[in-house]
């Protein structure tokens, strides 16, 4: 959706940092931002690919330069904003974008298989609703596209999905644990097994926005 030779990339909400060296691999020059401490660790320790750089922060405050940017990409990361700053998280990478610079938004939409196992353990329902409306409410930012399609998720077991769920938020780990055969029902009966493997496929929304140039 971007082009990526050269350009300078922002990865909001990057966690252990697989986004920020995928794109710097394509050329990027890419600084991820992240709160969780843990996930900025691992992503500081991993090798590095390209001079991809990582620093603590939050999307209602990124610790960037106004006009800086060629992109801002929220990669499953607005809805983890508090509700009341999704709107300033999107207005702060309006600043930190160049004129005419874009802001990429991948949300994962509240259906599907894969969004009934996950609301046992966090119930996302009313937070990605409200990232939906603070991406339609955002006046500093155009409206340049939006797509839908279906992300395959691939995990080898249950105990993959649970360390991945306990890896975005290590506060669901107890849940995961109290409700660990129910869990364990919905997963099978919602995977589809193919390859050796577990697969659902989660509905996602990309909605493109474009700094204007005035």
């Amino acid at each position: 959706m971007i082009p990526l030779a050269g350009a300078r990339v922002v990865d909001v909400g990057c966690g252990e940092g697989a986004l920020a060296r995928a794109l710097a691999k394509r050329g990027a020059h890419v600084t991820g931002v992240e709160i969780l401490d843990e996930a900025l660790s691992k992503a500081r320790a991993a090798a590095p690919v390209a001079g991809e750089r990582f620093l603590k922060g939050v999307g209602e405050d990124l610790p960037l330069p106004d006009n800086d940017a060629d992109a801002v990409i929220f990669l499953n990361s607005l809805h983890h904003v508090p509700g009341a700053h999704m709107g300033k998280a999107l207005r702060e990478a309006a600043r930190v974008l160049k004129p005419g610079g874009i802001a990429i938004v991948h949300e994962p939409e509240p259906t599907g298989g894969y969004f009934e196992l996950t609301k046992l353990v966090d119930d996302e329902t009313e937070v990605r609703a409200l990232a939906h409306a603070a991406i339609k409410a955002v006046r500093v930012l155009e409206s340049a596209d939006e797509l839908f399609y279906f992300n395959p998720v691939r995990l080898d077991d249950y105990e993959g999905f649970a360390n991945r769920m306990a890896g975005v938020d290590p506060t669901r780990s107890t849940l995961i644990r109290d409700r660990d055969a129910e869990l364990r029902a919905l997963f099978d009966s919602v995977a589809e097994r193919r390859e050796g493997a577990f697969w659902f496929d989660q509905p996602i929304r990309v909605n493109l926005l474009r700094k204007p140039t005035q």
